[in-house]
């Protein structure tokens, strides 16, 4: 098979709920996976952990995508050239920016309900996704800046706190994920009933409502 005949088979077609849910879990496993290779870098090659830190963010954000297609996937078969045209899932700076956004649903809820400003101990500043992108690449290939050539161990040894901040925000992220998406039954569950997990998130009148709520979800989830 050559990269044409992959490349078309790979966008014909419509892609069901259930299929979609795999791919939600499939993309968590291997968000998880590039943390842990972060980790495992971050003090022998910072440049890299960089990287593959910004690497599991994009995953995660693409999850949050593709639950959005599940929804969307429930009312009406959903083409697969559709779902990646439109949902841009191969743009990394789109993914970027989703995860920068993520907590606008469900994390966003939970801290205006608790008075706080935000869930996370780590916050994803707005805008942010031209320089992960920049950040990426720089840990990936050797550059020219100030006129001067730079490898990605010399960039990585330079930034070690971007490092450390990116591994911790990927942590919180994948951390939060795992509840919905750390099965391939519950990320399918889950695919099933975005439209009412959106509905939940969006209508509950205080934390005690949306806890309860989310805890009936998850029971449902894992026996669905």
């Amino acid at each position: 098979m050559d990269a044409r005949d992959l490349k078309k088979r790979l966008t014909t077609g419509t892609v069901s709920v259930d299929e979609i849910g795999r791919g939600m879990h499939k993309t968590f496993v291997n968000a998880r996976s590039l943390l842990e290779d972060a980790e495992t870098l971050r003090e022998k090659r910072p440049g890299r952990a960089i990287s593959l830190g910004i690497l599991a963010m994009e995953e995660i954000g693409k999850v949050v995508l593709l639950a959005n297609a599940a929804a969307r996937a429930a009312r009406c078969p959903l083409e697969w050239k559709i779902l990646v045209k439109e949902l841009d899932l191969h743009s990394h700076e789109h993914k970027q920016a989703i995860f920068a956004a993520y907590g606008q649903t469900l994390l966003k809820k939970v801290a205006t309900l608790r008075g706080e400003e935000s869930h996370y101990q780590e916050d994803v500043p707005a805008g942010i996704a031209p320089l992960l992108d920049f950040l990426k690449q720089m840990g990936f290939y050797a550059s020219a800046v100030d006129g001067h050539f730079t490898c990605p161990d010399d960039f990585g040894q330079d930034n070690r706190e971007w490092a450390d901040w990116l591994i911790a925000v990927a942590r919180e992220r994948i951390e939060t994920f795992e509840v919905l998406h750390g099965t391939e039954e519950r990320s399918i569950a889950a695919a099933r009933k975005a439209p009412a997990l959106a509905t939940l998130i969006a209508t509950a009148g205080d934390e005690a409502e949306l806890r309860r709520g989310i805890r009936t979800f998850l029971r449902g989830s894992r026996t669905t």
